[in-house]
């Protein structure tokens, strides 16, 4: 049966930490993705569990029921705090898998505690960064000009919908639903590039993507897996980006058969 509990990292000024658990056995560490929680992985938690496995699933800092972090946080932050969740239940070398800024932290993780990853699973993870283009460039230099003007406007209802329409227009939709303190972490997040750090890692890897995903180019798919030492690659077709709630069965079942 499935369990909601809290816990608070003292490594972290105390912060209150929600997850979920489910199931004996092996280990299994799953990170979300940006915007999402716990919430979005329990029917993988559950499928996943049937399978012999325990499942844990956390809310992030700044995610579902998790305290935002008290300062900005860089990708290298939260491998920390993961780190500190990991010793505060006990888990000395478990699975550890990540979808899109989950898989991006799961990287970083596996590369500064390769001790503690007995196996990486990762889904879509966010973690090539590439340098903007010059049409990128363009648009993002546009952008920014029209957020100067923006204060020309007088009302901030009409300057905040501009300013949303701009963002999501970029491709910035999770820049435009995040606030506060999330907003500075989530610009420290995506200039974070990981790709000299494929080749460090250690532990036997999966990589999953759907070959359809809007969000994560599949290319970098083949990337990982040129770079990661002892990976598999598993492009599912038809899948996007949100695998879990698209194809959980298949999901859960591709990285069971991976982790027996």
């Amino acid at each position: 049966m499935l369990e909601e509990k809290r816990v608070f990292i003292n490594g972290f000024k105390a912060l209150q930490v929600n997850y979920k658990v489910v199931g004996s056995g092996k280990q299994i560490l799953i990170l979300h993705g940006w915007g999402s929680s716990s919430d979005s992985w329990v029917k993988i938690q559950q499928m996943i569990a049937e399978k012999g496995f325990q499942a844990i699933a956390l809310d992030l800092p700044g995610f579902g029921k998790t305290e935002a972090p008290r300062e900005i946080w860089g990708v290298e932050e939260y491998a920390n705090f993961v780190n500190q969740f990991a010793e505060q239940l006990g888990l000395a070398k478990f699975v550890l898998t990540g979808h899109s800024f989950g898989g991006q932290t799961a990287i970083q993780f596996a590369v500064q505690h390769p001790e503690k990853v007995e196996k990486l699973v990762l889904i879509a993870a966010a973690g090539v960064r590439r340098t903007p283009g010059v049409a990128k460039k363009l648009v993002m230099a546009v952008a920014k000009l029209v957020s100067f003007l923006l204060y020309l406007v007088p009302f901030e209802d009409l300057r905040n919908n501009i300013r949303n329409a701009m963002y999501m227009l970029i491709r910035r939709r999770d820049y435009v639903r995040t606030q506060g303190i999330m907003r500075e972490i989530f610009k420290k997040v995506i200039m974070h590039d990981l790709t000299a750090k494929f080749s460090k890692i250690q532990a036997p890897t999966l990589i999953v993507w759907g070959d359809r995903d809007e969000l994560t180019p599949v290319q970098d798919a083949y990337l990982m897996h040129e770079l990661i030492p002892n990976s598999k690659l598993e492009i599912i077709s038809g899948g996007k980006h949100a695998l879990n709630f698209q194809m959980p069965e298949k999901l859960s079942n591709i990285i069971a058969q991976f982790l027996s």
